[in-house]
């Protein structure tokens, strides 16, 4: 176990050297891209400010508040789109060109290669700019979160981002069963947005639907609350138990979806 952990270690490093190397031979795109990224995660706070000029509060968070969940929000969006963006839209590519093909030929899980082989740092900025927020929010409202609040925080963070993977995998996954369809890695982003407000907002059956079913509360609001430490008693369990549960459908999925698939260069 520990080999084959050192293994894909190895592999993962070996991908991120690869596109750190790419990134540094075109330099003036990871500028302008990271500058871009750096310039939206400014408009978010600034388009936060605006709301929040008019109204003390929206379903109990102040705009001190809002820091944090914009901050955090940032955070995971940042990561995401550099972790698992770019791998997403060339899974795509690869099962309509045929390059799928080399993939599954390969000593190591097809799951794991297709889904860390690009890094995206033009986006990690972001990440960066959010966790200011953060810090600026915690200050403001002159907290000091417990080392408990720190690391509920950061798992409800992890879980979040592995979440949005396994869900974000499995439709594009779908790719292996329909053929060509060259959008539907842009399916999560949407998605995603959602969690740019606090989950508190949504009413009736959307609540529970965005909370316990799919992640989207995770993303921002529930590691927001913890961090603020009140988040609800069970909520980080249960969404240990949910990724978990998530990552395993994902790897089912993908191995039963293989049985579909037909090379496109055959």
């Amino acid at each position: 176990m520990r080999q084959t952990a050192r293994r894909y270690a190895r592999v993962y490093a070996a991908c991120i050297r690869n596109c750190f190397a790419r990134e540094l031979e075109f330099r003036s795109s990871f500028i302008m891209s990271a500058t871009s990224t750096i310039l939206w995660a400014v408009f978010s706070m600034l388009l936060a400010g605006l709301v929040f000029s008019n109204v003390r509060q929206v379903a109990g968070w102040d705009l001190d508040r809002m820091f944090v969940l914009t901050g955090t929000f940032l955070v995971v969006e940042g990561l995401s789109s550099a972790l698992f963006q770019k791998n997403m839209s060339r899974l795509t590519e690869m099962v309509n060109k045929g390059e799928l093909d080399f993939v599954l030929t390969r000593p190591i899980s097809s799951q794991f290669l297709v889904s860390v082989r690009y890094v995206d740092f033009g986006d990690l900025p972001t990440s960066v700019v959010g966790l200011a927020y953060v810090a600026i929010g915690i200050g403001r409202l002159g907290l000091t979160p417990s080392l408990f609040d720190v690391v509920g925080y950061v798992v409800i963070l992890v879980c979040a981002l592995f979440s949005l993977y396994a869900l974000w995998f499995m439709a594009v996954t779908l790719v292996l069963w329909t053929g060509r369809i060259n959008n539907v890695a842009s399916i999560a982003p949407p998605f995603v947005e959602m969690a740019r407000m606090p989950s508190d907002v949504y009413r009736g059956l959307a609540k529970p639907i965005l909370t316990y079913g799919l992640p989207i509360a995770a993303i921002a609001t529930l590691p927001s609350k913890a961090l603020l430490g009140v988040l609800e008693p069970g909520m980080l369990p249960y969404q240990l138990v949910l990724t978990c549960v998530l990552l395993w459908a994902s790897h089912r999925f993908w191995h039963y979806s293989l049985r579909r698939y037909s090379s496109a260069s055959s």
